[in-house]
């Protein structure tokens, strides 16, 4: 017998890029989220592509995170919300940035514009 403490918490092992996507692919049925198409592994999150910003609103409910936007470029304005998935039993999480590109002056929530001069 030893008088080491048992670790009750090990650190999550990387996961692959297959396993970070179908840790995605289960909340996103799970919720139930909107996408335009598969997300997509690269080294800093999975990336989620969206169709409008109803959509971009459905996945900050269900996961909350930071959105931030570029200014607009032809026209258009890139929103991206920064979050993850919740936290799986082994600790570990996956992280996302969903995006959603929209006409300059369209929808979008004040949430997501943020504060505007009058």
């Amino acid at each position: 017998m030893s008088d080491q403490p048992i670790p009750l918490h090990r650190r999550p092992r990387p996961m692959t890029d297959e396993q970070r996507l179908v840790a995605v692919d289960a909340v996103i049925g799970y919720l139930n989220l909107p996408t335009f198409r598969p997300p997509i592994a690269r080294d800093d999150a999975v990336h989620v592509l969206l169709r409008d910003g109803d959509e971009l609103a459905r996945w900050v409910y269900a996961l909350g995170g930071d959105v931030a936007h570029t200014d607009p470029l032809g026209g258009a304005v890139l929103y991206t919300l920064n979050t993850r998935t919740p936290r799986r039993t082994d600790g570990s999480v996956v992280e996302l940035r969903v995006h959603v590109a929209l006409i300059a002056g369209e929808f979008a929530p004040l949430t997501f514009r943020g504060a505007e001069s009058a």
